[in-house]
């Protein structure tokens, strides 16, 4: 990506980030914390007042978006030249710091109780992007054929991992209710299946990364 379209959208995620900021200031100063602190949405009433918090959700929310369909169209980019030049795609390892984000999917605990969304939950799959630190460390290396057994090595090995997490909570989750409630049996399953999923992605790159160096560290030591 050019430098001149990075800063743009470093540019656009610090005014979100900011309009976000000024308008829970505004909201707590000015319009007694309404859309800040937990609320029943479900007599929730529009108020002209609530609009600069309104708005500043939904920059947020269209940013991230529109940041996510980027990274996995630049991904696929990356992902031809590769396949075209057998060199890996060049990523730089800080893109593993998006694996924080996962973290966002604590707040289900949050969201849950005051209106009952389950959604937030989902985001313990971006745990995931962790792994874009170590696919970074191999930037630029060339696939030979010692190179190409490991990313199926890794794979398979991450595949296997996932659908044994996966597989063992589906034995588990439909034993019943859990806690005697159905929901959270929902949201359990909401959970097990975004954390396998981000542990596969997660696990891919690592296991990729070690076979490699192993490797390296034979050939040095003959």
């Amino acid at each position: 990506m050019k430098t001149s379209k990075k800063k743009i959208w470093i540019g656009c995620g610090i005014f979100c980030v900011l309009s976000a900021l000024l308008s829970s200031w505004y909201a707590v100063a000015y319009n007694d914390s309404r859309l800040v602190v937990p609320m029943d949405f479900k007599d929730y009433v529009f108020d002209i007042k609530d609009l600069p918090m309104i708005v500043s959700i939904f920059l947020v929310c269209v940013y991230l978006a529109a940041l996510f369909v980027m990274l996995f169209i630049h991904g696929g980019k990356k992902r031809r030249q590769a396949k075209e030049t057998d060199v890996t795609r060049k990523i730089n390892p800080k893109l593993g710091c998006l694996g924080v984000l996962g973290f966002l999917g604590f707040a289900g605990f949050w969201t849950y109780p005051v209106d009952g969304t389950v959604f937030p939950f989902a985001f313990f799959l971006f745990f995931g992007f962790f792994g874009f630190y170590y696919e970074g460390k191999m930037s630029g290396t060339f696939m030979d054929e010692r190179f190409r057994e490991n990313i199926v090595r890794a794979k398979l090995k991450a595949y296997r991992i996932t659908f044994g997490v996966m597989h063992a909570a589906l034995i588990i989750l439909c034993q019943g209710k859990l806690f005697g409630n159905l929901e959270y049996t929902l949201i359990a399953a909401i959970i097990s299946l975004s954390l396998a999923l981000g542990l596969g992605i997660f696990l891919s790159e690592y296991l990729l990364y070690r076979y490699d160096h192993d490797d390296q560290a034979e050939e040095g030591g003959e």
